[in-house]
């Protein structure tokens, strides 16, 4: 055994290479959020072409959130008999293939179908690549890498919107979903050559069951009351939920047009990428858990203020979503940053899948609910019942107590 101060990390070592990696990775990301970030542009379409409409696509998307979620949970035991690299060059071409197949359905049942097939290639990249960069970054780097890991992504957050924007109406929205599946055969290549084939997690060697060993991290009751907090915070979150809702919001409640429709939404994932850049270096210098509350307040406010003055002017709907979308975006990387805070540096690659595979199931039943919700009171109630689940995020994030725990059990 040795004491966390025994653990050599790259970033110490050798820090031009910890950053190329921590690039190649991020690339890597770019491709999960690029899909993520065209797919809610094209479901309006969808809807209206194929005759379904708030609460199939809530079913849809609840559907397909929790076995994508579920599967996140499996990836910390694999991790320890396939590189880290591999899993993640794999993710990216299946990434690609299910955005490609999308541009070949029919019908709900076909898009329900292709959609799961992407959230399941995109199940490993979550937890292996946290589990990546906190054996290469030390805590006074971690959160920064997070940042630059979801920031670089979320360029493609910010872009894929704006030229599928152009086009849809150019190409129609098939074509369009072909061209972007193209990159992501592209970034694995990049992924085979350019990172190590190493383990994320090393195999146990004190003869505990498979199952104590994958349940270890839940004995931690920090990390227990973490998974259930970002479980409630998950019904905020900018990707899979307000990314999905915004578009809609601004067709049929506000009446904007199909272009300033994708204008704001370019707007408000601007800030994906520079909420996270700033929110992550911030929380390397800060106490992690009182600056996420402080994000989550913030977020809360900005979520009122848009359902109470968004129909003003679209100059004061601008200021709200710039100012909504750097909080809403900022608080998602520091509270993976606490996972591997609060726990043993050998139970990280478990710790981050337990973290996402039983917070991304849990927050499944997020879209299904807002849906039911937008259905049934409108947009003015989501937005409220969304600023709910910032408030219970960031009481509890900040009455309680997250040490860092003695890391007598990590390991090189």
């Amino acid at each position: 055994m040795s004491t966390s101060t025994d653990v050599t990390y790259l970033s110490d070592e050798k820090p031009l290479e910890a950053k190329w990696r921590l690039s190649v990775l991020s690339i890597g990301h770019a491709i999960t959020h690029m899909r993520g970030a065209v797919l809610p542009l094209v479901y309006p379409l969808l809807m209206k072409s194929m005759g379904f409409g708030y609460v199939e696509l809530g079913t849809m998307l609840t559907i397909t959130r929790l076995i994508g979620g579920l599967l996140q949970g499996i990836w910390g035991t694999v991790a320890k008999y396939v590189s880290g690299r591999d899993l993640i060059a794999y993710e990216n071409i299946g990434v690609g293939l299910g955005t490609g197949l999308c541009g070949l359905v029919h019908n709900y049942v076909e898009l329900t179908g292709v959609v799961t097939l992407g959230q399941v290639a995109a199940s490993p990249h979550h937890p292996i690549a946290s589990a990546m960069l906190s054996k290469w970054f030390n805590k006074k780097r971690r959160g920064s890498a997070q940042a630059t890991h979801f920031a670089v992504a979320n360029i493609a957050t910010v872009l894929s919107p704006l030229l599928a924007t152009v086009l849809i109406p150019l190409v129609g929205w098939r074509d369009t979903l072909y061209l972007f599946s193209l990159p992501a055969f592209a970034v694995a290549v990049l992924l085979f050559a350019s990172l190590p084939s190493e383990m994320v997690a090393a195999k146990s060697k004190s003869g505990a069951s498979k199952w104590n060993e994958f349940i270890a991290p839940l004995r931690n009751p920090q990390v227990r009351r973490l998974i259930l907090t970002a479980s409630v915070t998950a019904g905020g979150k900018g990707i899979g939920i307000l990314q999905t809702f915004l578009p809609l919001f601004f067709l049929n409640q506000l009446h904007f047009s199909k272009v300033s429709t994708g204008v704001l939404f370019t707007v408000f994932t601007l800030t994906s990428v520079i909420g996270p850049a700033l929110s992550g270096r911030i929380s390397d210098r800060f106490q992690r858990s009182k600056f996420l509350s402080f994000l989550l307040f913030g977020a809360c406010g900005l979520s009122i203020c848009v359902a109470l003055f968004a129909a003003v002017n679209p100059l004061v709907l601008t200021v709200l979503l710039l100012s909504f979308g750097l909080f809403v975006y900022g608080y998602s990387p520091v509270e993976q940053t606490l996972v591997s805070d609060i726990t043993s540096h050998v139970d990280h690659a478990n710790a981050y899948s337990l973290f996402f595979g039983i917070t991304f199931a849990a927050s499944a039943l997020w879209p299904l609910a807002l849906s039911l919700i937008v259905n049934r009171f409108g947009f003015t109630a989501f937005f409220l019942v969304v600023a709910a689940s910032y408030l219970v995020g960031g009481i509890i994030y900040g009455t309680g107590k997250w040490s860092t725990p003695a890391q007598t059990n990590a390991t090189v």
